[in-house]
């Protein structure tokens, strides 16, 4: 992802169109995923590790300029890998290395955490593999995280569906981003938990 292209100044008209929209509050901060991102000056405030987050922003403002370009729909109940989004097998090896791995990487050894880790972006749990929970990466675009724990025949596996309405408000790439920061902020979430034990 280029940094050069993904900066406040040549992205900051689009963003600031969604304060009031698709979800978001009439407030001069966007608030997703425990990041609170200035309408002011750009800048991104990490609730989770109380400091700023400069490197995010990139990718933030990337995933943001998308969903800003976007009308609102509601959501459509069938959930969809990403292999079966738009061109989705031709990112599919890179979002599993960057996405999914990095869950079965963060949660094999202890793989109960998912749902602790997750009940701090408000999530609702799932009925699905052995641990699942499904919370909102933006506003109108949920996410939903599958854990199978590892046993003597198989590894620890993970998959990630979106609502089919994702396509919606993002482009494929832009999901794959998405889908790669709500993973490492699951793996913030879980070592920020087990700092204190």
């Amino acid at each position: 992802m280029s940094k050069n292209i993904w900066t406040w100044e040549k992205n900051r008209e689009k963003i600031l169109t969604l304060r009031g929209r698709l979800g978001f509050p009439d407030s001069s901060v966007l608030k997703f995923l425990r990041f609170s991102l200035s309408l002011e000056d750009g800048s991104i405030y990490d609730e989770l590790t109380d400091k700023t987050a400069q490197e995010v922003e990139a990718g933030v403002y990337c995933i943001l300029t998308g969903y800003a370009e976007a009308d609102a729909m509601p959501e459509t109940g069938k959930l969809v890998s990403f292999e079966q989004l738009p061109g989705g097998r031709t990112y599919y090896n890179t979002f599993r290395k960057r996405a999914t791995q990095q869950i079965e990487r963060v949660f094999a050894a202890k793989p109960q955490m998912l749902l602790k880790a997750a009940e701090m972006f408000d999530a609702t749990k799932l009925e699905y593999g052995d641990y699942s929970v499904k919370f909102d990466a933006l506003p109108l675009v949920p996410i939903n995280v599958i854990l199978w724990s590892s046993d003597l025949e198989f590894p620890t596996s993970a998959n990630i569906l979106f609502d089919s309405s994702v396509s919606n408000y993002l482009s494929t790439e832009q999901i794959a981003a998405l889908g790669e920061l709500s993973a490492f902020r699951l793996k913030q979430a879980f070592e920020a938990m087990t700092s204190k034990e």
